[in-house]
């Protein structure tokens, strides 16, 4: 049996040329170590923010308008 080639996508930037170059030039060699070990740590199971609500004081009315409702209901039986 034949074993078929792999074939990957061309490489893309989503930049310039000049550019990337500039990038690349400007890069500290330790810095990118540095966020390569970072990144191949493993991170401690539930590690994971909440994510906050957006929204601001809109939602906190609608939630004071929940309450109230529910008070309502409570009270005057609908």
């Amino acid at each position: 049996m034949k074993r078929r080639k792999v074939v990957l996508p061309p490489f893309g930037l989503d930049m310039p040329f000049e550019e990337a170059l500039a990038r690349f030039a400007v890069t500290d060699p330790r810095e990118v170590e540095r966020v390569e070990k970072q990144s191949k740590k493993k991170k401690p199971p539930g590690r994971k923010r909440k994510r906050k609500p957006s929204g601001g004081s809109s939602q906190v009315a609608s939630v004071v308008d929940l309450r109230q409702r529910r008070m309502r209901k409570r009270n005057m039986g609908r």
